[in-house]
């Protein structure tokens, strides 16, 4: 794995961080609508700063997806040179990368609609955060067989990720600068549902790290069962700080423990930076390796 990162030339860099963009402005687009549509917040403000940047995140994402093209090109050709050369670019926008910038750029319309037009039906945020988590199941390693299954296990693993990451910006707002009883009472709606959803996205990628590589154990031996064993450590301490938000910090807010507010600021900022870990790990590990299954 080490060698795979300290070999890398600056199209490779390059390619790692537009696709550690393109997975966090998405998770934050879809994730953004999939709080709206779940939670009712009496803080007018709190749920306009949420539309704010679930729209800023969904442009992120939308310019971050169409730069994979010429980002193929690049790969293809070698170099730069490869981004203006019409014949390469013309492959890759017809490969299975082109296929999954459509389908993530329809989504990613769907919730800017919704965050621009707060009136939209929630049904359509909804399609568009799905949209937006499927489109990832069209390129890359999970077009292997079984492609119907591991193509749904990615979709929910993200939806999953992407609605605990939608919660992170307004648990933090309210946390700061909020009405107390309004983030205390949000932390508590969000512990009751993130129990079940952390269950689902723990059960989706179990199952994915399974059907990619077979033996994840005997994986560790290869630079893609490296990087995947850094994503499983850090998300075991993304679940770490969760079960900490749920069991220790919502009941101090709920008892009006002020200390808890600033604690959770902090928590919320260790899981930010987690998961921006889980990106970088799954760009690199998308760009410079490949699972191997071991019987």
């Amino acid at each position: 794995m080490w060698q795979s990162l300290l070999s890398m030339d600056a199209p490779a860099v390059a390619s790692v961080a537009v696709k550690a963009l393109g997975y966090l402005a998405s998770l934050t687009a879809a994730g953004s609508a999939l709080f709206l549509v779940t939670f009712s917040m009496p803080d007018a403000e709190t749920r306009k700063a949420v539309r704010r940047l679930g729209l800023a995140g969904a442009c992120a994402a939308a310019l971050a997806t169409l730069a994979l093209v010429p980002m193929g090109a690049i790969f293809l050709a070698g170099g730069w040179p490869g981004a203006l050369d019409p014949v390469l670019t013309r492959m890759v926008a017809q490969s299975p990368i082109g296929e999954s910038v459509v389908i993530r750029i329809a989504g990613l319309a769907l919730v800017a609609l919704f965050f621009v037009r707060p009136e939209t039906a929630k049904p359509v945020a909804i399609l568009g955060a799905v949209t937006i988590c499927a489109s990832f199941a069209f390129r890359g390693h999970v077009l292997a067989e079984p492609r119907l299954v591991l193509g749904v296990l990615l979709t929910v693993h993200l939806l999953g990720l992407s609605f605990w990451v939608g919660a992170f910006a307004p648990l933090f707002r309210l946390a700061r600068q909020g009405d107390p009883t309004c983030a205390s009472a949000l932390a508590d709606a969000f512990g009751r549902r993130a129990v079940w959803v952390v269950a689902v996205l723990a059960v989706a990628g179990a199952g994915l790290l399974v059907l990619l590589t077979g033996n994840p154990f005997q994986a560790l031996a290869m630079p893609y069962g490296q990087f995947l064993a850094i994503k499983v450590s850090v998300f075991v301490l993304l679940l770490g700080l969760a079960a900490y938000n749920r069991l220790r910090l919502t009941p101090a807010l709920l008892a009006g423990d002020s200390r808890a507010r600033v604690r959770l600021q902090r928590s919320i900022g260790c899981e930010v930076a987690a998961v921006c870990v889980i990106a970088l790990t799954t760009a690199a590990l998308t760009t410079l390796s490949s699972p191997e299954v071991l019987e």
